[in-house]
């Protein structure tokens, strides 16, 4: 049985409000709200997409969170990994091409990322409507999904915890499978650690099967500086819909097994830390009813295994396996100029268990043994058009938690609100405002956990208090033919802000350390030039931050800018983009100083025939040897990586 799974179910994808969608900039994204709703329909071209074959799919999700109201009045941009320049290595290289997202951590496969400065658990990420929780101190790593198996990755910036649920307090991330609905294969190569991937599909409208195996080598930096980035990943994803006279019914599958992960930091070869297993099994049930009732059942069972070794010390173990499970029902109904989304969501965390070993890995001691946790969330969003010029968007949500661990025990409550405002006086522009607040709850292992990781020890705090967020974000949006422009002015404060603190040499802690506060800007400008076939896109974004003594925060990106251009005509296309980061002279705790940088990737593609494409692309295309992130034990990026993509889609 498992444990109250039947209590209801999850909420999930609906078609977005076109009256209050705001303009997407992302590349790919339609331009006009015809374009966009016929697109969300599954319908229609993209304007300037000729790269069909490297769908592999015609059926097009929306990426939402665990509410079907969409945040209309947040930032939010949609990026898909098959339509991104020179097929980035992981999702995480992906997001962070988009302003206000920064990379965070040590590099390799378990980098992490910020959203307008919040990171680690202060950003929810869901994949298929799932809330994943943390099994690392630094935050939910996604690095465990395929990209080539992935849709629609909307990015939400901004407190979002009415509508994605607790924890997204400076923002989400909401993952899509890809929808295979006919034969695909695609084969790659990279250089930098002879990286090798094979991905697999088939379906039709009523099923979607995805497999992919993806395995790399050590590679090293353009100086010659080794790096420990060898992985092997096997991953999959089963898709099942169907209707049932007013019902449609879908399920989705996902298992994913990524064995003997390097963690490349600055301190190897001399300290080395790897992940012999990170393993993952998700699965969810959906009951979608035409009259607005929603309700869905998940379920996520994963396990992440650590092994540090060091000279002149004994080798140290830590492990931490938990099953989560959650289920949401809600409803959609619309009275007049008024459409509201009521719902009820619940989210657990059944068997964490965490360990740390030395010497060897069967001298376990547990800090976390069994542990538990029940979320409780009542959610209502409401949309009101009050003219055809002006929409407005109100949002409540209440949340009650519950954590055990050993007869310890703590409990917490907090609510959120949203509310937000959208004018589109003519003439291609819109401005939107959006004030939010968010919350998110320490986590079991935060609260409870004491022993060793890759970087080093940490100790639990049982007595951490509740995160909260309070945000704005003015927006403003114009489209006019060929060229489109989006700004975004925000300021985001956090109160019992949860930060590490050193207790001792190579001893890391958690504590509340009062407030902190981030602001910023964010500008995309899109233009696609008489020339036919030419798109060019640039984005530039600020972010600032820093806790109630003036120190900057940990997870504070540089100053980036990025221009990106792809060129298309008859069957072939050339992409290329450039970033540039300024000197990085803010450091938080654990991190350092970096120069600035450029870095340049590009790819070329070939439509050989209409079922078979290739690409090849380069990345650091001019081998610039720059630190990835600003942490202190973070290494140099890979060198000059050449790759080539064939992919096959039968139509």
């Amino acid at each position: 049985m498992l444990w109250n799974l039947t209590r209801g179910a999850f909420a999930a994808i609906l078609s977005v409000a076109a009256c209050t969608t705001a303009p997407a900039l992302a590349a790919g994204e339609p331009d006009s709200l015809a374009e966009r709703e016929d697109a969300e329909d599954g319908g229609g071209e993209r304007r300037g997409d000729t790269t069909d074959a490297w769908h592999g799919d015609t059926v097009h999700v929306t990426a939402k969170g665990t509410a079907a109201d969409v945040p209309d009045m947040l930032a939010t941009d949609v990026v898909r990994w098959d339509e991104a320049i020179a097929a980035p290595p992981d999702v995480q290289d992906l997001v962070t091409r988009m302003p206000g997202v920064g990379a965070t951590g040590q590099n390799g496969l378990f980098e992490t990322f910020s959203i307008r400065g919040s990171g680690a658990n202060g950003i929810l990420v869901l994949l298929g409507g799932m809330p994943l929780s943390a099994q690392r101190r630094a935050g939910v790593p996604i690095s465990f999904v395929e990209p080539a198996l992935l849709g629609d990755i909307r990015v939400t910036r901004g407190p979002a915890v009415v509508h994605y649920g607790p924890g997204a307090l400076g923002g989400a991330i909401s993952i899509e499978p890809r929808w295979f609905d006919a034969s695909f294969l695609e084969a790659g190569y990279a250089s930098a650690g002879n990286d090798a991937s094979l991905v697999a599909g088939l379906g039709s409208d009523a099923f979607s099967l995805g497999v992919a195996r993806h395995q790399s080598g050590d590679s090293q930096s353009p100086d010659e500086v080794p790096l420990n980035t060898s992985y092997r990943r096997e991953s999959a994803s089963l898709q099942y819909r169907s209707r049932f006279g007013a019902f449609e019914v879908d399920a989705l599958l996902m298992p994913s097994r990524t064995e003997d992960i390097g963690k490349s930091n600055s301190r190897y070869p001399a300290r080395d830390s790897t992940y012999p297993e990170d393993s993952h099994t998700l699965g969810r049930v959906r009951v979608r009813h035409d009259g607005g009732f929603e309700a869905s059942a998940y379920a996520h069972d994963q396990y992440l295994g650590t092994w540090n070794r060091r000279p002149g010390s004994p080798d140290t173990f830590a492990g931490v396996r938990s099953l989560d499970a959650g289920t949401t029902v809600q409803q959609t109904f619309e009275t007049g100029a008024l459409s509201h989304d009521i719902g009820i969501e619940y989210f657990g965390r059944r068997n964490v268990t965490a360990y740390d070993a030395t010497g060897s890995v069967i001298n376990r001691r547990y800090s976390l043994r069994d542990a538990k946790e029940d979320t409780w969330s009542l959610f209502a969003a409401s949309d009101w058009r009050v003219s055809d010029a002006f929409a407005l968007e109100f949002g409540a949500r209440r949340t009650w938690i519950e954590q055990e661990q050993r007869g310890a025990g703590a409990s917490n409550a907090d609510h959120a609100f949203t509310t937000g405002a959208a004018w589109t006086p003519g003439g291609g522009h819109r401005i939107t405002f959006n004030a939010s607040t968010g919350y998110r709850f320490p986590t079991l292992e935060e609260r409870y956990y004491s022993g060793v990781t890759a970087q080093g020890g940490i100790v639990g705090n049982p007595n951490l208090g509740s995160e909260r967020s309070r945000g704005v974000d003015l927006g403003y949006a114009w489209h006019a033919g060929a060229l489109s422009v989006e700004a975004h002015a925000w300021r985001n404060a956090v109160d019992n802000l949860i930060q590490l603190t050193r207790l001792a040499p190579d001893v890391n802690g958690y504590g509340n350390v009062g407030e902190g506060t981030l602001h910023g800007a964010e500008l995309a400008l899109g233009w696609m030039p008489p020339a036919p076939g030419l798109e060019l896109r640039a984005t530039a974004a600020i972010v600032r931050g820093h806790d109630e003594t003036g120190r900057p925060l940990y997870g504070i990106p540089p100053v980036t800018a990025g221009l990106e251009a792809r060129y298309v005509r008859d069957a072939w296309s050339i992409g290329a983009r450039y970033d540039h980061r300024w000197k990085m002279d803010r450091p938080g705790f654990e991190e350092a100083a970096r120069d600035a940088v450029d870095v340049v990737d590009a790819d070329l593609r070939w439509q050989v025939h209409r079922e078979l494409a290739l690409q090849f692309y380069l990345r650091n295309a001019f081998d610039e040897n720059y630190y990835a992130t600003a942490d202190e034990l973070s290494t140099f990026a890979q060198e000059r990586s050449v790759g080539v993509n064939l992919v096959w889609s039968l139509h």
